[in-house]
């Protein structure tokens, strides 16, 4: 009787004795990451039969168990995946934000200063000085554009950087979980629960999932797979499958990310990469670097192109027109790359700026058709039949023409490098008198006419030759009709005046308002201006309120700019704010149900205390029992 009263005891004290040690574990890993809350299970041992009665017989620890959600695990990792995306995001894109924000010395004050410098040129064109500061004035703002791109550049390469720095965390810990794997393996195959060894293996996962967007699956020996949001597994038991980056075959600049298959990197979507900061850091590399890279690029070759324009019509200090002029600034050209076996030949010019995208081209002849294509998304932009005597082909910003030559089979690839806008754009003056700052001709009515004539506008062509300065004077011998001479030459045919019609002669344009005299005798004279006009000068000022890139003017162009990233930048921060409370209610809930509460624990730690006490007493009171027996044994 006494050794069952004692049994019970020994089971009951050790009971009291594992719940404790369990108790104890709780409080004592408190703040211990990823640790899950253990319990101790208990049941009654078997009872004995004792002539129809049957008598406990104590109780059974049947195990230890960790406290854990799967469904609240899956939910934090993803959380930690958005979160850890979303961080990342704010704070690359803040880098940014902040190079745009520079208000006193960033690329919009000196776009100011440059205007400021053309405007104070056209009130004061004859002075060496104004020019030499107007040329300085342009070589800041050009340099200050190469240095925005630089330092885009710089990110991005920085991204790269941080993305092989990733890579190599996730395959290390990669490692790690497929080494949790076999011991988990190992134990579960010998009827053990690796509580130590499942908690590190879950804050693997989460560590993991900091780094990359990852799901799991658990197999039936209790190793689980590991997988990539496209699919490719990262870890099948305990083969792994290494992460890795390469060159992006569409743009040399980037990289891709993704395992290995058959030595083809099955690369991630952006888009789609499951989060973390890997995710952040390719979208950011190929997709927020090229867009800013394309918008500034934009501005840098629609300015360029512009000044260029007025500079080829104008006149510099020197009496320079048309071919002997240097153009303002020096831009990129759009690289054309020919088949070798090509019979034609492409030429490529910027047309509508605004319209160029950060994309490179294709274009094909087959049978007697030419077909563009945009390579950035497939899209066929251009297509037609060949002409005859050459193809002119517009698109996208571009003007392309192709040869006579052109046959089926000719290919050409084509990169408007928009992006290497603001990297390229220079200066290709050297001196201040190179600026067209006048416009070559000046037209005026003569001061003794009769009539209501007045100049509207004088047109000049693109690059105007030596001969264009040569007087024109036009002499009306009535109302309707008048007639011209060059040089001083002879007078021209008898030519037909309608007021607001422009007038073509010698290459240039003229347009007159007014009635001429009824009695003739009314002229109009169109004259070389001097180095010291200021006209040109006047319209390249004006190019700043102009609308000059799809609409918009320089300035405006420069502030969606800023907008555009400050927009990006305020969005990431929210979305950060989002998900990182999103995150912790995740945390919340998972140590709700996972985490140690201390109260809770010492409430425990006092019951199993008692418990031991009194199973302590019950083996007192078992052996007392027994020495009693003993001694009236004896006594007999």
């Amino acid at each position: 009787m006494s050794s069952g009263i004692l049994s019970i005891g020994a089971s009951a004290l050790n009971a009291a004795y594992t719940a404790l040690r369990t108790t104890g574990n709780n409080i004592a890993n408190v703040n211990t990451p990823g640790y899950s809350r253990e319990v101790t299970s208990f049941s009654p041992q078997i009872s004995t039969d004792n002539g129809g009665i049957y008598i406990g017989t104590g109780v059974a620890v049947d195990a230890i168990s960790r406290v854990y959600s799967d469904f609240l695990g899956q939910q934090t990792n993803l959380a930690q995946a958005s979160a850890s995306q979303a961080d990342s995001t704010a704070q690359l894109t803040g880098q940014i934000n902040s190079m745009f924000s520079d208000t006193t010395t960033g690329l919009g004050a000196v776009i100011d200063k440059f205007f400021t410098q053309i405007q104070a040129l056209s009130a004061n064109p004859g002075s060496a000085a104004t020019r030499q500061t107007t040329l300085s004035a342009a070589q800041e703002m050009a340099g200050q554009f190469n240095n925005y791109y630089a330092q885009l550049q710089s990110m991005s390469q920085s991204a790269q950087q941080q993305i092989g720095q990733e890579i190599s965390s996730v395959n290390t810990t990669v490692g790690q979980i497929a080494s949790l794997n076999s011991q988990i393996s190992l134990a579960a195959a010998s009827g053990q629960t690796p509580n130590t060894l499942l908690d590190q293996r879950n804050l693997d996962i989460l560590t993991l999932n900091k780094s990359i967007g990852v799901t799991t699956s658990t197999q039936s020996n209790g190793a689980i797979n590991v997988y990539l949001a496209n699919g490719q597994p990262l870890l099948v038991g305990n083969q792994t499958f290494a992460l890795t980056m390469g060159q992006d075959p569409a743009n040399p600049q980037n990289v891709v990310v993704g395992t290995s298959v058959g030595g083809t990197i099955a690369a991630l979507d952006p888009n789609n990469s499951g989060g973390g900061a890997i995710g952040a850091l390719l979208q950011f590399q190929t997709q927020t670097i090229p867009n800013v890279e394309n918008q500034i690029g934009q501005l840098a070759l629609s300015l360029a192109s512009q000044f260029n324009a007025l500079q080829a019509q104008g006149m510099d200090q020197n009496g320079n027109v048309g071919s002997n002029l240097s153009p303002f600034f020096a831009t990129p050209t759009i690289g054309v790359t020919a088949a070798p076996t090509n019979a034609g030949t492409l030429a490529a010019s910027y047309g509508t700026v605004g319209t160029v995208q950060a994309s490179n081209y294709q274009l094909s002849v087959l049978g007697g058709n030419y077909t563009l294509t945009r390579l950035s998304d497939g899209t066929t932009v251009a297509s037609g039949a060949l002409g005859g005597a050459g193809t002119n082909v517009q698109a996208d910003g571009m003007t392309l023409n192709l040869s006579a030559s052109t046959a089926s089979g000719d290919t050409y690839t084509i990169a408007p490098q928009v992006q290497l806008g603001a990297a390229n754009i220079g200066v290709a003056l050297t001196q201040g008198s190179q600026i067209a700052a006048a416009s070559p001709l000046q037209a005026s009515v003569g001061p003794a006419n009769q009539g209501s004539l007045a100049v509207g506008n004088l047109s000049l062509p693109a690059n105007p030759s030596a001969s264009l300065l040569q007087p024109v004077t036009l002499t009306f011998s009535n109302a309707n009709t008048f007639t011209y001479t060059i040089g001083g030459g002879a007078p021209s045919a008898p030519q037909t005046y309608t007021p607001g019609t422009p007038i073509s002669i010698n290459g240039w344009s003229l347009t007159l308002t007014g009635a001429a005299s009824a009695s003739g005798g009314d002229v109009v004279s169109v004259t070389a201006s001097g180095s010291s006009d200021n006209r040109n000068a006047l319209a390249m000022a004006q190019l700043q309120g102009q609308s000059v890139l799809n609409g918009a003017t320089l300035d405006s162009a420069y502030s969606t700019v800023v907008a555009n990233v400050g927009a990006l930048a305020s969005t990431a921060q929210t979305d950060q704010t989002s998900k990182d409370a999103i995150l912790q209610h995740a945390t919340t809930a998972q140590s709700s149900v996972s985490g140690v509460n201390l109260d809770e624990e010492a409430s425990n730690m006092l019951q199993f205390q008692q418990q031991y006490q009194a199973a302590a007493q019950l083996i007192m009171s078992a052996n007392a029992t027994f020495t009693s027996l003993i001694t009236a044994i004896n006594a007999a």
